[in-house]
């Protein structure tokens, strides 16, 4: 299973950390990881450098903090509703919190 998890700070987000495979198909046939990893993956290159707090994307496991400014915090807002509408589609392989 695929975990998202969600970091605040002043009840706003301003991170999140992805972990896992969804195990829904074998390695390399997966759909749900294949849209995990184009949403996540994409989502990241959004972000210009001076954005980003922190950043790390290995197989697996991703992870991004953006500084509080209006635009990074839409754009992860955005990433967020991405990965919620897969959540939402497939709610035994990938869950939020």
């Amino acid at each position: 299973m695929i975990k998202v998890t969600i970091y605040y700070e002043n009840l706003s987000p301003v991170g999140l950390e992805v972990k896992g495979h969804s195990g829904k198909n074998q390695y390399g046939h997966d759909l749900v990881c294949a849209a995990v990893s184009a949403i996540v993956t994409g989502g990241f290159n959004a972000f210009q450098d001076d954005e980003i707090k922190e950043i790390k994307l290995d197989d697996g496991y991703a992870k991004l903090i953006v500084k509080q400014n209006e635009v990074s915090l839409i754009k992860l807002e955005m990433l967020l509703i991405q990965l919620k509408t897969v959540q939402e589609a497939e709610p035994k392989n990938i869950v939020i919190k």
